[in-house]
């Protein structure tokens, strides 16, 4: 099986002009429509980058401080 995902929400006519191209050539085509997968990938949170990487602070104290305004 050969998949082609289309990205971008299409009008409906495109579609079924593309579905008509692919039967005229005897291409046995379907249409599912799926909502986009959401990444679930888990960033830790890293002091050693961006504006704290020069100062002495662990993530614990960083965000006792900020929670205390």
């Amino acid at each position: 099986m050969t998949e082609i995902i289309l990205k971008d929400n299409l009008e409906q006519r495109k579609i079924d002009a593309l579905l008509n191209f692919l039967k005229s050539w005897d291409i046995d085509a379907e249409l599912r429509i799926t909502n986009a997968e959401k990444s679930t990938e888990v960033i830790e949170f890293s002091l050693s980058k961006g504006i704290w990487s020069d100062y002495d602070i662990n993530p614990e104290e960083l965000r006792d401080k900020a929670w205390k305004r």
